[in-house]
């Protein structure tokens, strides 16, 4: 099942420094970068709409019943309409937090930032704050279980969001560092300390989040991005980095093999699964490619 290039957001359209986040949502891919905007595509790379959303770095995206959210290095978590980016409002504004990463748990807004902090927004009102103590580079939520990572500890920690207070209580701390990716609902997957290799656990609290496979031939090079997908009955992980390579892992009762690879001519910073058979890939200068696995 080898790998081509099948599309490429033009050079007039794309974002002009490195892409930061990606999102698949509704047939549409959305895109932030290093200028500050937040951009839709098509899904084969037309622009269909942008917007200027902070004066620096975006840093991720989520949308929530219609609404997109974005939060940035400037302090700030703003909403906008999630077609037509029309700002909505500004929740939080802190010139001393950037912000890095977002998530929905229970209908609450999950916030992730450089101190630590792991905030829950209930509506438009901070319903509590857990500090984790690394900063939250990468996170991602299963049910109500959310995993945090930045360079050291790979932390998954449940979150109850009833009652008057933010219930917590962390359940399992793996080595390792970001980035991190679920893969279906039965696996998720890290890289080791060093970036180089790939672990693969079970995503099972029952079980205590099971070792499942180790990458040993991840990348010669830091790995920056992962991105992990279910098509069907059968489980993908697709990895890239500073090597330019984006490697393809069909994943066969747990037991992960390279079945292509291909080479790019931007450092891969952001990967992120589409249709079937169909990967969104951003880099160094704002570039975006879509890559088809070819039948």
């Amino acid at each position: 099942m080898p790998l081509r290039i099948s599309c490429r957001a033009s050079n007039n359209d794309k974002h002009e420094w490195d892409i930061t986040y990606f999102l698949f949502h509704d047939g549409k891919l959305y895109s932030a970068a290093d200028d500050g905007k937040i951009m839709i595509w098509s899904a084969d790379l037309v622009k269909l709409n942008e917007v200027q959303a902070h004066p620096c770095s975006v840093y991720c995206l989520v949308i929530h019943k219609d609404t997109l959210w974005s939060c940035s290095n400037d302090g700030t978590i703003k909403s906008w309409d999630a077609e037509t980016l029309k700002p909505i409002q500004t929740l939080v504004e802190n010139d001393e937090v950037e912000y890095w990463q977002l998530a929905i748990l229970d209908n609450c807004l999950v916030a992730g930032d450089d101190k630590g902090n792991i905030s829950v927004y209930k509506g438009d009102k901070l319903y509590g704050q857990i500090n984790l103590a690394e900063p939250v580079k990468a996170m991602i939520v299963s049910d109500n279980m959310i995993f945090t990572v930045r360079d050291l500890d790979l932390v998954i920690t449940e979150i109850k969001t009833e009652g008057e207070n933010v219930q917590y209580g962390v359940k399992k701390t793996f080595m390792g560092r970001a980035p991190v990716t679920l893969i279906g609902d039965k696996l998720f997957a890290y890289s080791t300390r060093e970036g180089k290799e790939i672990v693969i656990n079970e995503n099972n609290i029952v079980n205590n989040f099971k070792y499942a496979a180790r990458i040993t031939k991840g990348s010669d090079l830091i790995i920056n991005a992962l991105g992990g997908v279910k098509w069907g009955e059968k489980e993908h992980l697709f990895s890239g980095g500073w090597d330019k390579i984006l490697k393809h892992w069909l994943i066969t009762h747990n037991s992960p093999e390279n079945v292509a690879s291909l080479e790019l001519d931007i450092v891969i910073t952001v990967i992120q699964c589409g249709k079937q058979d169909q990967i969104y890939v951003g880099g160094a200068d704002g570039h975006i490619l879509r890559i088809d696995i070819v039948p």
